[in-house]
């Protein structure tokens, strides 16, 4: 039998070497696992340091982009700016229209701009146009946008009133352009309305169940928009008649008038007046006079009343000291009757009153009536004569527009049973007029915008 204490010396030895190759074993899994420890830490640490740097260039593209964003809005800025500019010095008395401006480093919201004004040149003289070109920088960024601004005209509205009163739009009234009230619009029914409407009252006056359209959208509570009186306006008018147009003095007489026909005889683009005036204790019409249209700078005024009608070929502002009657159809050459003017029209008429722009109750007018120009009552209204009374006289179709002092009535309805008396409104506005206006037609005092774009800013 063996002895027992060599055994016991072969297990121990055993045993020892276990617990030494164990004890190397765990010091190397301790060891790998300090290894993969560090290198999440230093994977998290890279990624927190790109994150750092991600969130550090995101909130610069931001800050640039806010920049950006500012620069366009101060852009922006500077073309109100010039805009308002402009406006105040159109309503100086006289106006002023400069042929270039400069607003050079004007700081403003933590940015600054620039903007140029130069007048444009047109083909119309008697409009005013002016290129602006606005440049802002906030911070190194850069905007630039550009835009033409054009002087507004009364030829701008198919419907103004300078003061409201109780006039209502109907059931069978359709207005296709810009339409304004110094003051309460009256609705019954469901007129349409093609373009915004605006006025300075707060509220419609609207019969019950009445749903009027507006394509465009309405604006209420606007500012006033001031008709100028006579005396601004007719100096400039007679002068201007006088310096190349055709100018119509004082007849003798209550009662003396002139009368105007355009395209008298079949002879197109021509105007022929004569006058009816009081010679000897008689009233006496002299004889035909005929001017070539083009001949004229444009522009016709009379110290009398006018009786017009015929058909324009040109471009052409009549004027009268007092009331112009409509006595029968005015059109234009280039036209479709009941369908405006045809594409390419060039054909452009203005009527200025001093007083009323009268559709008389002619005998061609009791049974519609269709006029082709923007009308102007510097004093009173726009309106038909003996309105209330007789049979319906069916559509009043204009393409233009018109301007008056104080609202006039074409007609008489009853609530349910439409017109009664006198005509329908059938008004289209003439879009050549946004951009376009008769000779010498009278200014708001207000610009328009025309064109507008942004520009790649040149290097600065």
């Amino acid at each position: 039998m063996p002895p027992m204490s060599a055994q016991g010396d072969n297990i121990g030895r055993d045993a020892r070497s276990r617990r030494i190759r164990t004890s190397r074993t765990r010091g190397w899994q301790g060891g790998g696992a300090l290894i993969v420890v560090l290198a999440v830490v230093v994977a998290v640490m890279l990624i927190g340091v790109a994150l750092f740097a991600l969130a550090g260039g995101e909130s610069g593209i931001v800050e640039r982009r806010t920049d950006s964003v500012r620069a366009f809005y101060l852009a922006e800025a500077g073309l109100d700016r010039a805009k308002a500019w402009l406006e105040a010095l159109a309503q100086e008395d006289p106006p002023t229209f400069p042929d270039e401006a400069t607003f050079s480093d004007q700081w403003l919201g933590g940015g600054e701009y620039d903007v140029e004004l130069s007048k444009a040149s047109t083909a119309n003289p008697w409009l005013t146009m002016y290129d602006v070109v606005s440049t802002a920088t906030v911070e190194g960024a850069v905007r630039q946008v550009r835009s033409r601004l054009q002087n507004e005209t009364f030829a701008q509205f198919v419907y103004f009133a300078d003061q409201s009163s109780e006039i209502w739009f109907t059931d069978r009234d359709s207005l296709d352009g810009r339409v304004h009230v110094n003051g309460l619009i009256y609705i019954s029914g469901d007129p349409w309305f093609g373009m915004k409407v605006t006025s300075t009252a707060d509220h419609f006056v609207m019969y019950s169940g009445s749903n009027p359209t507006f394509e465009a959208g309405y604006e209420l509570d606007v500012p006033g928009i001031p008709l100028p009186a006579p005396a601004e306006i007719m100096p400039t008018l007679v002068a201007e008649s006088q310096a190349g147009g055709l100018y119509g003095g004082v007849l003798s007489g209550t009662d003396a008038k002139y009368e105007v026909e355009l395209g008298r005889s079949g002879n197109m683009g021509t105007m022929s007046y004569r006058a009816y005036r009081r010679v000897s204790g008689s009233y006496q019409w002299s004889g035909w006079t005929t001017v070539v249209i083009s001949s004229t700078n444009g522009i016709a005024w009379f110290e009398e009343p006018i009786d017009i009608k015929g058909t324009l070929d040109g471009a052409l502002t009549v004027g009268s000291a007092g009331d112009i009657n409509i006595m029968d159809n005015l059109l234009y050459l280039d036209s479709t009757p009941g369908h405006g003017p045809d594409q390419g029209c060039d054909d452009l008429l203005g009527l200025v009153s001093a007083k009323n722009v009268v559709v008389w109750d002619s005998t061609a007018n009791l049974n519609d009536c269709e006029i082709h120009a923007h009308m102007i009552a510097l004093d009173k209204s726009f309106g038909a004569r003996n309105y209330d009374s007789g049979n319906p006289r069916g559509d009043l179709t204009i393409w233009g527009g018109f301007a008056q002092k104080k609202i006039g009535a074409i007609g008489q309805f009853q609530h349910g049973s439409g017109v009664i008396h006198g005509y329908s409104k059938d008004y289209h506005y003439d879009r050549r007029l946004m951009t376009n206006s008769p000779p010498g037609f009278p200014p708001t005092g207000q610009y328009i915008l025309s064109t507008w774009e942004e520009v790649i800013p040149p290097e600065l």
